[in-house]
């Protein structure tokens, strides 16, 4: 197997549509690119966090220029934070401090990303009304990653359950081993915002910046997020019965 292939094997999916065929092209080619070198995944995290403060600074300056740029250093951003995990699983680089610094820059990045548009868009509207959607995106992401967090648990739980039925020699029989979900898992990774992911998140911002401005931004990412927030239990619910 080829060093692009093993890396490429690295990635996760089914990952969303914006992911897989977009970010997933730059961030495995940049692997490939320093697979040789001392680089390490952290240090691409720490890259990822620092673009994407110099885009928040960009957007905090409010004009057009500056924000178009900023879109630009803003999707670099999310391709170097694609490319760490990546790199980590090719180098078989992984840590409790790693997987802790992912999150956690995660976590500040959305909050400066949030604060910075607000900040920008009221330098040049004053008077008008902005920071209650920042605040609005930074909890209903807040409850996205939560659920993120809680499924993963479930996950981990299932995973238990199943070695524990299979030490007692029955037949475990879940949805996830018949070639129809995994044929349907592949097909909602072709549907665009189907779960509202972090690289949704991204595509999403990046596209209504260049399109429209700070504020509306703000307010069609909460949105969207919040019928996500809606949405999710019910899907986790459904597809518990439907395993059970």
């Amino acid at each position: 197997m080829s060093d692009f292939k093993a890396i490429n094997a690295c990635a996760k999916r089914p990952a969303d549509i914006w992911t897989n065929y977009f970010y997933y092209f730059f961030s495995l080619r940049f692997v490939y690119m320093i697979r040789k070198t001392p680089i390490t995944p952290n240090q691409v995290t720490l890259a990822s966090f620092f673009l994407l403060l110099f885009s928040a600074w960009l957007f905090s300056l409010g004009t057009r220029e500056m924000i178009l740029l900023g879109v630009l250093v803003h999707q670099i951003s999310f391709i170097f934070d694609c490319a760490d995990g990546q790199l980590a699983r090719f180098k078989q680089q992984f840590s409790s401090y790693g997987a802790w610094l992912d999150q956690t820059a995660d976590r500040i990045k959305e909050y400066v990303l949030a604060l910075s548009l607000a900040y920008g868009y009221a330098r040049f509207h004053t008077g008008t009304s902005v920071w209650e959607y920042a605040l609005a995106e930074l909890f209903v992401l807040f409850m996205l990653e939560y659920y993120d967090q809680q499924r993963g648990k479930i996950g981990d739980m299932k995973a238990n359950n199943n070695v524990v039925a299979q030490s007692q020699d029955r037949p475990v029989t879940t949805a996830t081993q018949g070639r129809t979900y995994q044929s349907l898992r592949t097909f909602r990774s072709y549907i665009p915002f189907r779960g509202f992911t972090i690289g949704e998140q991204y595509f999403l911002t990046g596209l209504l910046l260049v399109l429209t401005n700070e504020k509306t931004t703000l307010i069609v990412v909460t949105y969207v997020a919040l019928v996500m927030i809606i949405y999710r239990p019910i899907a986790t619910i459904a597809k518990q019965r439907l395993e059970s």
